[in-house]
């Protein structure tokens, strides 16, 4: 599916709550002091394996955004996205390994082919909030990274900061479905959920 087209059907897509999200999960993450700060794991929980979420979104009456009381770690190797955050520096630099970023599934470059659509990162890499009311961060449902594991749960950020957090995302995606040989999936179910919070540091 093309870019355009994608897009197109996540923002003309009927607004609902589907039964196949479950909710949002915060796991800590142990950093040993390496850099300052508590460092977070946000992950949708989904009600079946093979589920998917493709995109987190913020849109006109339905905004997004990731804030903190206290600025946010942004290590100068890495990036908005996970996809931006090479594992091969992560291997070699440990302080990399906790910088804040978000995703869909993945936590680094690897095979990760995540896209972020008329967003705008840069308070974000300079340790402020992360707002929108028009973009998203994405991957086409295709892709093995968009699909809840057996523990049913799908990676969307990793956030390390002194203060607390706050969050509010819209999250798009479609139950399993049965795949047919043309790539279309035959019996999938929309899942859109909106205004789901999260909350997690001091």
């Amino acid at each position: 599916m093309r870019l355009n087209a994608f897009v197109f059907v996540l923002l003309a897509a009927p607004m609902l709550v589907s039964a196949q999200f479950s909710h949002l999960e915060v796991e800590p993450v142990e950093n040993n002091g390496a850099v300052s700060g508590s460092t977070y794991r946000i992950y949708a929980v989904m009600e079946n394996e093979g589920d998917v979420i493709d995109a987190v979104f913020g849109e006109a009456g339905k905004p997004l955004f990731i804030r903190s009381t206290k600025p946010f770690y942004q290590h100068p190797k890495g990036g908005e996205l996970a996809s931006q955050v090479q594992r091969f520096d992560v291997e070699n630099d440990a302080t990399l390994g906790f910088d804040s970023w978000v995703t869909i599934g993945l936590e680094d470059n690897y095979m990760n082919s995540l896209t972020g659509f008329l967003m705008e990162f840069s308070a974000f890499e300079q340790g402020n909030a992360l707002e929108t009311d028009n973009g998203a961060w994405f991957v086409t449902p295709d892709k093995r990274q968009a699909l809840a594991p057996a523990d049913k749960r799908i990676l969307l950020a990793q956030l390390t900061s002194s203060g607390q957090i706050t969050g509010m995302v819209n999250l798009h995606g479609r139950t399993k479905g049965t795949p047919n040989l043309d790539g279309t999936v035959e019996g999938a179910e929309l899942i859109q959920a909106e205004g789901v919070t999260f909350t997690c540091g001091e």
